[in-house]
């Protein structure tokens, strides 16, 4: 008797780095850098320490007092695939959402059906995630396909690039400062009294002074929509005269932005700012101060499959401040 041996040859596509996860870095497009798995971390880092980069950089616009917030620096993009972090570029393109693409070469002969009649343009590869691994592309991948696009696919700005034209469009900023006692910009003869609780908050909240505020930026057929969100203020109050810091103040989160002074809330001035501020027994130096505030702001992006965070270059602003001692006068009669 013969026996008939079925030999069953399973194929399996492994994915395991085209699905691992992938941070990079603003500098990622940068020529030379090396790109190596960290397992600590578990990721893919990118290391641009010897790269060119050809002396170019982030927009830090909107550095300093009333300036509006513009590109920002502290950078991750991440592209996903079904929920999983993959590399935002490959050997098989650059990941727009859908798949890796990039210009194929060499390009189909002009009388091609893929050309659609066109005489322009380029024809481009879209290669799915799961055709690529680490040691490339996997050959004849069902889901690969070709198409016809006006322009290579990384002819226009990248999804980062227009991230940064969402925040330039929010003009974020440290808004004007409300305090009590008013700073003397506001009340030219304004003195607080040593003792008393002090009040901060800001004064103009508008969607770029307190957000949250959400913009978005397009190019082609890609938009990227972008939400910035006011973290934290940092308050010092320093001496006038000197320079030294002598209280400092950070209101975070839901009282990043204060709350306003009124004399109900206030109990006549007794109580301390239920947010942000100096309580009495820290109000305990006389003198001419410069009171500043500091906003961080943080945002998160995302479009064409990527999203990513910008670390906004902090935004301040500055007014003098005057707090002095009650004085009681005594007189015999």
């Amino acid at each position: 008797m013969l026996t008939t041996i079925a030999r069953i040859l399973i194929l399996s596509l492994v994915t395991t780095s085209a699905l691992a996860a992938v941070t990079t870095s603003s500098q990622a497009a940068a020529t030379g850098c090396i790109e190596h798995w960290d397992s600590a971390t578990e990721e893919v880092v990118i290391d641009c320490s010897n790269a060119d980069t050809g002396g170019g950089g982030g927009s830090n616009a909107g550095e300093g007092e009333g300036g509006g917030g513009g590109g920002g620096d502290d950078v991750t993009t991440t592209c996903t695939y079904q929920g999983e972090r993959i590399h935002c570029r490959t050997v098989a393109g650059t990941w727009n959402g859908r798949c890796y693409v990039q210009v194929a070469d060499p390009q189909p002969d002009a009388d091609d059906p893929v050309w659609q009649g066109n005489s322009d343009g380029v024809v481009v590869i879209c290669t799915p995630a799961i055709c690529v691994n680490t040691g490339g592309v996997f050959a004849d991948c069902p889901g690969t396909s070709i198409y016809w696009a006006a322009s290579a696919p990384d002819a226009g700005p990248s999804p980062r690039e227009l991230a940064d034209r969402a925040v330039a469009a929010m003009r974020l900023t440290m808004g004007e400062i409300g305090s009590t006692p008013p700073t003397t910009e506001v009340m030219s003869d304004s003195v607080g009294l040593v003792g008393m609780p002090v009040w901060l908050w800001v004064a103009d909240p508008a969607p770029s002074t307190t957000g949250p505020i959400t913009e978005s930026a397009s190019e082609g057929s890609i938009t990227v929509t972008a939400t910035a969100t006011l973290d934290r203020i940092e308050w010092t109050l320093a001496d006038e005269g000197s320079g030294a810091v002598v209280h400092e103040v950070v209101c975070s989160g839901s009282d990043a932005a204060g709350t306003e002074w009124t004399e109900a809330a206030s109990g006549d001035g007794r109580l301390a700012s239920p947010t942000c501020g100096l309580t009495g027994s820290q109000n305990d130096r006389s003198g001419e101060f410069m009171l500043t505030g500091t906003a961080h702001w943080v945002v998160e992006w995302s479009g064409a499959g990527q999203s990513g965070s910008i670390t906004i270059p902090p935004q301040s602003r500055s007014a003098p401040i005057r707090l002095g001692e009650l004085q009681v006068l005594v007189t015999q009669s």
